[in-house]
């Protein structure tokens, strides 16, 4: 990419930033300022504004997101290569005469994505969900260029009218999936899974026996529904984190002569992800969950959510009350509705039920955006007061079966330290070294 930018400039005394129609929570604020240290907003416009803003002064360089990316490929004055190719503009500089020149630094980012994955993919299949959209045609155009053969996956023959750069590769629908069992490389480039509707899959993984490798271009949460389905069936699986921090360097390249180097790249993506990620906090009731995520929270400065305090604001009453009236089983199904709404976020510390285990399907709700840890503390210094489902079963018994499991859903495990502030310290330490 040397030499591509015209008009690198000594300072920015306006901001960079992203130009869309909705603009939600985003991390490319944050890409930015650690990238290159540059003031980046957001820039919310309706369709009409498009081409004001675009020629207007505003930006000192600007990102293009849905729905707008064909619109500024016809607006700006030149095209590079790629994004002749593609049809689609995602980054938009002046030029030293002021004409706009529109480019795309996605293409850079998926192919770094898939790249990652180390894996000779080469004149095998990958189907591509969602790719006749704009980010789904920027995967095909890599994964031809990278000589697989990429087929783009749509839901019905009619979704495939505005095909764009993907018309020149093979189309599939849903309802033809079966003929082809032999994908080696599955692509996610479809909204499904993303935060607030996961976990959720695009597809089922066990259509495709010869599957090597699972990307999913969704980066929050960290590990989709199908990001997590590959982990259980030992495939290498990869979220979009990375290829939105390595568009973002190559952006930052175009607008300021800067190289980012792949080290920084990967280096801001670790601290990115590590940041972003919830931190799940599990174990034997009493073992301190709720105090040593308090502190936790406030060594990190990050919020507390302690889901028995969210199930009580939820339920009206008391989580031993509830059980009491209700029964362990419609408990747990409460735990698990509000599980999901808080697993969802980002950047909390979780306080769990001990019972957070008993149901499986609260694993993927927390394995999603969160390095979970168990915190272990001896079964002498637990009591059962106040907690009906202790007192009915013991604390021994509760142990032996519940104790293989938090374990088992573990990133790491903490022994509990003479305070609670002591403990959040040593996981502090703990998440640091995984």
């Amino acid at each position: 990419m040397p030499g591509e930018n015209a008009n690198a400039r000594p300072s920015a005394p306006r901001p960079y930033g992203v130009l869309g129609r909705t603009l939600g929570h985003s991390y490319t604020p944050a890409i930015y300022r650690e990238l290159a240290g540059l003031d980046y907003v957001r820039f919310e416009r309706e369709p009409a504004c498009v081409e004001a803003f675009l020629r207007g002064d505003e930006w000192e360089g600007v990102n293009v997101t849905i729905p707008y990316k064909k619109a500024a490929a016809k607006i700006v004055d030149e095209l590079s290569p790629i994004a002749r190719r593609l049809g689609n503009v995602n980054t938009v500089t002046r030029l030293a005469d002021g004409r706009l020149r529109g480019d795309n630094t996605d293409y850079y980012g998926f192919k770094m994505l898939v790249e990652a994955l180390g894996l000779d993919l080469a004149g095998k299949r990958a189907l591509v969900f969602g790719g006749h959209g704009g980010a789904g045609s920027t995967c095909m155009v890599v994964l031809g260029d990278l000589k697989m053969e990429p087929v783009a996956v749509c839901r019905t023959p009619e979704s495939a009218e505005d095909a764009g750069a993907a018309s020149a590769y093979s189309s599939a629908t849903y309802d033809e999936l079966d003929a082809y069992r032999d994908a080696a490389l599955v692509v996610n480039a479809t909204p499904v899974g993303m935060y607030p509707d996961c976990p959720a899959s695009v597809w089922p993984l066990d259509a495709f026996p010869a599957l090597e490798a699972v990307v999913d271009i969704v980066y929050n949460p960290a590990r989709t529904g199908l990001m997590m389905e590959a982990e259980r069936r030992g495939i290498p699986a990869i979220g979009g984190l990375l290829m939105l921090v390595a568009q973002a360097a190559a952006a930052v390249e175009r607008y300021t002569g800067e190289v980012v180097s792949l080290e920084r790249i990967r280096a801001v993506t670790a601290a990115l992800d590590a940041a972003e990620e919830n931190i799940a906090l599990i174990g034997m009731p009493g073992a301190g969950k709720t105090r040593v995520g308090a502190e936790l929270a406030r060594l990190l400065g990050r919020p507390h959510v302690d889901i028995d305090a969210e199930l009580e604001r939820a339920l009206g009453t008391s989580c031993a009350d509830y059980i009491t009236a209700h029964g362990e089983d419609a408990f747990r199904i409460e735990e698990t509705a509000v599980l999901g709404r808080v697993g969802a976020r980002s950047a909390l510390v979780i306080s769990c039920g001990g019972g957070v285990v008993v149901r499986p399907e609260n694993y993927g709700l927390l394995h999603q955006n969160a390095r979970i840890v168990m915190l272990d503390r001896p079964l002498d210094e637990l009591s059962s007061k106040g907690r009906p489902v202790s007192q009915r079963d013991g604390i021994a018994a509760l142990a032996e079966r519940r104790l293989p499991l938090y374990r088992a859903w573990a990133d790491a495990v903490v022994a509990s330290r003479a305070t609670p502030a002591a403990t959040a310290q040593s996981v502090r330490d703990a998440l640091s070294d995984i």
